[in-house]
């Protein structure tokens, strides 16, 4: 079973999130502050990681880019996530695998996912 990181400090999108993707046989780590990261990374060791941009206190693009430059990170697909879809227009600047703007349909987030893990 896949290992995936959700990192949205919308509490009601992690929710739904999280239990989508559990539905469709993906075992997740749900966290709504983004301190939290490096502790899951250790501890649950994902196999992707879904980051939004836009959290309180940090830039999800700019998290992503250090994962990226992390040689204990740097293998992990990081997909970015947000409402406003022009923050993502240069995901590939920040070494991200791919951006989903929300709302989103929820086939598309799994298909994405299954894409990036396969």
């Amino acid at each position: 079973m896949k290992k995936i990181l959700v990192v949205d400090d919308d509490v009601d999108i992690l929710a739904l999130v999280q239990m989508m993707l559990t539905m469709h046989n993906f075992n997740v780590d749900a966290i709504s502050r983004w301190e939290k990261i490096p502790e899951s990374l250790e501890n649950f060791e994902p196999d992707l990681i879904l980051l939004d941009i836009s959290l309180v206190g940090a830039d999800g693009r700019v998290i992503c880019k250090q994962l990226k430059q992390s040689n204990d990170t740097s293998h992990i697909p990081v997909i970015l996530f947000s409402a406003n879809a022009e923050m993502g227009s240069n995901y590939l600047e920040y070494q991200a695998e791919d951006f989903i703007a929300k709302p989103f349909e929820m086939s598309h987030l799994i298909g994405t996912i299954r894409h990036h893990v396969n």
